[in-house]
């Protein structure tokens, strides 16, 4: 509540100086405006609700304000989104150089789950104006003068944290036969609790490697033991992958998560090996190969586990 009594007071403020312009004779308002050209104004942008965000087509819904300022009269502007569509859009305050609107739109960000389940995005707001010889240039005193934080500290976005400030960036495009036009773009930074993610995901793997690893103080007359463990274990883990990675989209690549399931398959899969091997070893009665497969076994196992697990986490791989 507070931050939206901050704004309404904002408004009421912008109100009760436009209303004092209107005061002004008709002569005046009639008299000759300079022409409009190429002019450059400032921006500011207010956060104030964030909804609906979907990893698969990266979309999500923002309610905002927008603050476009001017150093001379006319001030005429009409930003509109370029990274979506604008669902709704009033004019909340008109000063002679000062203008502010509250949007509602839906828009779009370029998601990149490669570092799931530690993943983190970025939810851009990209702004234009609808005329062409308007260029936007941020302007964070535009909110300093108002006391305003650029997103509202009530913000909540389920499993995600949310950045507590807008990041001003200029978006610049090519065309052509040299010619390039800019925007303004007020990024938002998310990222995925990375305790919560790490208990989720990681922790239930350890659980079961931490299983895997007490067979092998199993000695070589128990390897047949050995190897029904480590077989069902390797079921469990594959199963445990496509559950934790189930509410993602097709991906093209590899996550984090996938990497470091298949550095676990690859541990299970040499457990099994040296598992096999000592059974063999034990049927032809060849005591002193199957003691010699259970020693390698029981420093190979968990010295390829650390190697392959440090690769993926150091990002080697």
């Amino acid at each position: 509540m507070g931050f939206l009594q901050l704004f309404s007071g904002v408004s009421w403020a912008a109100e009760s100086k436009a209303a004092e312009g209107k005061k002004a004779p008709e002569a005046k308002q009639a008299a000759e405006e300079p022409a409009l050209g190429p002019r450059t104004v400032k921006i500011a942008v207010v956060l104030d609700k964030l909804t609906k965000f979907e990893i698969g087509p990266g979309t999500f819904n923002s309610e905002f304000f927008v603050f476009t300022g001017c150093d001379t009269e006319p001030c005429v502007t009409d930003p509109d989104v370029s990274n979506g569509k604008v669902v709704s859009k009033e004019k909340v305050a008109d000063l002679p150089t000062l203008k502010i609107f509250r949007v509602k739109a839906e828009l779009e960000a370029n998601v990149d789950l490669s570092e799931f389940p530690f993943d983190k995005h970025t939810l851009p707001i990209t702004l234009t104006d609808k005329d062409d010889d308007v260029t936007y240039v941020s302007d964070p005193a535009l909110l300093t003068q108002f006391k305003m934080p650029s997103v509202n500290p009530e913000i909540r976005l389920a499993g995600w944290n949310v950045d507590t400030v807008l990041m001003p960036r200029v978006v610049t495009h090519k065309l052509e036969g040299g010619l390039e036009f800019k925007e303004a773009s007020f990024d938002l930074p998310i990222a995925r609790p990375v305790l919560a993610s790490f208990f989720k995901t990681l922790v239930p793997v350890f659980f079961m490697i931490f299983v895997a690893g007490f067979t092998l103080l199993l000695k070589a007359k128990s390897a047949a033991g050995r190897l029904t463990a480590a077989t069902g274990g390797l079921m469990t883990v594959v199963m445990f992958h496509l559950s934790a990675t189930s509410s993602l989209p097709p991906l093209g690549y590899l996550t984090r998560m996938d990497k470091f399931m298949l550095a676990t398959y690859f541990v299970y899969l040499v457990n099994i090996f040296f598992a096999v091997a000592i059974v063999r070893f034990d049927e032809k009665k060849n005591e002193k190969f199957a003691e010699l497969a259970y020693l390698i076994a029981g420093g190979a196992v968990p010295g390829l586990a650390l190697v392959a697990w440090l690769s993926v986490f150091l990002k080697v791989v």
